[in-house]
């Protein structure tokens, strides 16, 4: 008697010891996928080709476009989502029968801290992929559970609202060795008003926010005699101090320098509403360009991280060499500079607001740009090679330490935030 209440007692336990091993093996302390790459010279060009495929340089209004995305062009765009939501980490993998996801994703409470391991697999079904197989942790387990809450993180992303659209102009997915070929009937008027809409959601700005810093903007561009870029700098951070009063300092210094960068650079960051508004007169460090290269890289860093946007100025300056202006390490000091003041007023709570304190009714450009003029520029290939030995060279780290020194001794970084 006692051996069949034994067995029926197991019996009855089996779905719950079943439950608690799917938890010990599919929510860990530590994720089980960490991505660590960096986004390198050679992923930025690689985009630059990918958009090229996207935007042919004489694009007719309506096409079929054919485009070709290989596993690191996905894995670097799925864990850029990711770490701007910071939901953890994500690899793709790409054989000729399957897409595979394999990710490892921040939990909420109650199980705050843990990650939840899974891997998602898609194979080609009609013109596009299908959810086919699904594993938490290292056991597989019913498709069923999944599908659900795909749609539901699908309907709920910032990309929902282009899903219908990506639908109607799919026709064929294939994929191959490490590759996923794309065919796609292009409407390329909504796709770029789609890409717009996407951009300002990427970059964490709200309509409101900008059309607040695009205003003042506005009215500082018709001044006479036009202010200074001190000046603008102040005003617009007495604005931003104005507004995050009892709200979110970070959003307001994001929405500020993105309104910024795109007047600095003739709106061609493509948000929506972005004017092209010429502040005349308007230089940093003596120079005109160097206003597009500091707004630009504090934009960058304020939406996607100081890495990247210190990465980009790089990439810049290495393609001057290749038919340019050749590299100009004091453009590469504006952009650092840039790179570092856009990380630093949006990095916290404290730091923004430590930022604007700072900043607010001040003209003194000296607190976040170092002295830069006395630096070297215009180095061809060759000349920058031989002199410095290229990126990475004995020199070249020498006179980019010498930059980073710099900029660490301003005003704005002697002082960690409160």
């Amino acid at each position: 008697m006692r051996s069949r209440l034994a067995i029926l007692l197991l019996v009855l336990a089996l779905p719950f010891l079943a439950a608690y091993g799917l938890y010990r093996m599919a929510i860990t302390e530590r994720p089980r996928v960490v991505h660590v790459q960096g986004l390198g010279q050679a992923d930025l060009e690689q985009g630059r080709r990918i958009y090229r495929q996207f935007f042919p340089v004489w694009p007719t209004r309506e096409a079929v476009r054919r485009v070709h995305l290989t596993a690191q062009d996905l894995d670097l765009g799925l864990n850029f989502l990711l770490d701007r939501s910071r939901r953890g980490y994500g690899r793709t993998r790409v054989s000729g029968e399957e897409l595979r996801l394999d990710l490892s994703l921040r939990l909420e409470y109650p199980w705050h801290g843990r990650y939840l391991n899974l891997s998602l697999g898609f194979s080609p079904a009609g013109p596009g992929l299908q959810l086919t197989r699904l594993w938490l942790g290292p056991l597989p387990a019913p498709v069923a559970l999944a599908r659900p809450l795909l749609d539901r993180v699908l309907t709920s992303s910032p990309v929902a609202e282009h899903l219908p659209l990506f639908e109607r102009m799919l026709r064929e997915v294939k994929l191959g060795p490490g590759v996923v070929h794309l065919t796609l009937a292009w409407d390329q008027d909504a796709v770029r008003a789609a890409i717009d809409v996407a951009g300002r959601q990427l970059a964490g700005v709200e309509p409101q926010q900008l059309a607040a810093y695009r205003a003042l903007l506005q009215g500082l561009a018709s001044r006479r005699p036009p202010p200074d870029f001190g000046s603008v700098m102040g005003e617009l951070f007495s604005l931003a101090r104005q507004r995050s009063a009892q709200g979110d300092a970070v959003a307001e210094n994001r929405a500020l320098l993105v309104a910024l960068a795109e007047i600095a650079n003739g709106a061609r960051l493509g948000l929506p509403g972005a004017r092209a508004l010429h502040l005349g007169g308007l230089d940093l460090a003596g120079r005109g360009d160097y206003v597009q290269h500091f707004t630009l890289s504090a934009a960058l860093a304020a939406i996607a991280g100081e890495a990247l946007a210190d990465r980009a100025g790089l990439y810049k300056e290495v393609r001057d060499t290749q038919g340019g202006s050749g590299f100009s390490f004091s453009d590469l000091a504006a952009d650092r500079a840039g790179a570092r003041f856009g990380a630093r007023a949006t990095a916290s709570e404290a730091g923004a607001r430590q930022v604007q304190a700072l900043l607010a009714g001040s003209r003194d450009t000296a607190l976040y740009i170092p002295r830069i003029d006395d630096l070297p520029e215009f180095l061809p290939a060759a000349t920058f090679q031989r002199l410095y030995g290229g990126v990475g060279g004995e020199g070249y780290d020498r006179t980019v330490e010498q930059i980073e020194a710099r900029i660490a001794n301003l005003p704005l970084y002697r002082a960690s935030p409160d």
